[in-house]
């Protein structure tokens, strides 16, 4: 019986990190074409569809990458070449009326199609920007920096 339990240990224990991982989620990676990182504290990691996203990463992508990511709330983000998105603030509370997103956009091109959080509470979201901060109302848009 002993030998069974310490073969099936290995296997809890991937479930248990996979699922405190997933505890931590703010969103996923849909597709990526190129090459991209997210930098987590002080981890550089190679980003892969399917990958999840957790308050204060960076994504960067490099100058043939293009890459979509959905956040718990439904919002769609995509991001062209050599880009850099900051996840700076995501508060998707609904039961307690707690709604907040807040993205900063270093450099690069931006896509997003609002969310469940935009919908309910379309004060509650903006992207920063090195020039300037966009509120967002429900929305679809696209923003481009040059220069930056």
């Amino acid at each position: 019986m002993a030998y069974r339990i310490t073969k099936l240990l290995p296997v809890f224990f991937a479930l248990a990190v996979a699922l405190v991982g997933a505890e931590n989620s703010i969103g996923t990676i849909k597709s990526v074409q190129g090459a991209a990182i997210i930098r987590r504290g002080t981890q550089s990691m190679t980003v892969n569809e399917g990958m999840h996203l957790e308050l204060n990463d960076v994504i960067q992508s490099s100058g043939d990458c293009r890459l979509g990511m959905m956040l718990q709330d439904g919002t769609r983000i995509s991001l062209g070449p050599n880009a850099e998105l900051r996840l700076d603030q995501f508060v998707y509370q609904p039961s307690d009326g707690k709604f907040a997103l807040l993205l900063k956009l270093g450099r690069g091109a931006l896509a997003y199609i609002s969310g469940r959080i935009a919908q309910l509470s379309p004060a509650s979201v903006s992207v920063e920007t090195p020039v300037g901060v966009i509120g967002l109302r429900g929305t679809r848009f696209v923003v481009s920096l040059e220069g930056v």
